[in-house]
């Protein structure tokens, strides 16, 4: 099918890249509207019309989540699923994932990772060396030791929502 104009472009991408479906299942999942069922035509005309230039159109969607990279690779025995890093690149533990495994566990660290990206987006999660050369975490201005990060302990505060969104979604799919 030719594409009318801008919103069947960004339809067709994110069909055939497979963002649509990710987006809409952990959309569903969570109970909160992606934005995904927009009028395509009038997205179009408001651009072409009202903006007329690329870097002034408002997304329907969270680019800020969709533009975070992924990457599986061996994690060399960590026990963990995945680590994001403050760059906000997630990496997957490939040993976690192997074909006999539920693949809704794998959404479920995604949507958990993505929390860890939105924090450190937003500032309220940061890592790093405190004047006195002790490697901390800063969660919403507190320092806490970096052992406790590199833990994953769900009883940390960073960790809270993480593992809700998780049960979340757990729960609604």
């Amino acid at each position: 099918m030719q594409s009318r104009g801008l919103g069947d472009s960004i339809a067709k991408f994110t069909e055939k890249t497979g963002i649509k479906t990710v987006v809409e299942k952990v959309s569903d999942g969570l109970n909160i509207p992606c934005g995904c069922k927009i009028d395509k035509n009038g997205l179009t005309k408001s651009f072409l019309i009202k903006n007329n230039m690329a870097f002034k159109l408002k997304s329907p969607f969270n680019l800020d989540l969709l533009s975070t990279s992924m990457f599986e690779r061996d994690m060399e025995g960590d026990p963990v699923h995945a680590r994001t890093p403050k760059n906000g690149v997630i990496i997957l533990n490939e040993d976690s994932f192997a074909m006999d495994k539920d693949p809704k566990e794998k959404l479920k660290t995604i949507v958990h990772e993505l929390e860890h990206v939105r924090q450190y987006k937003s500032g309220d999660l940061d890592y790093g060396y405190n004047g006195a050369g002790k490697e901390v975490v800063w969660w919403k201005g507190k320092e806490y030791d970096y052992s406790k990060m590199a833990s994953g302990d769900p009883n940390q505060p960073w960790e809270k929502k993480p593992y809700q969104l998780e049960k979340k979604l757990d729960k609604n799919t």
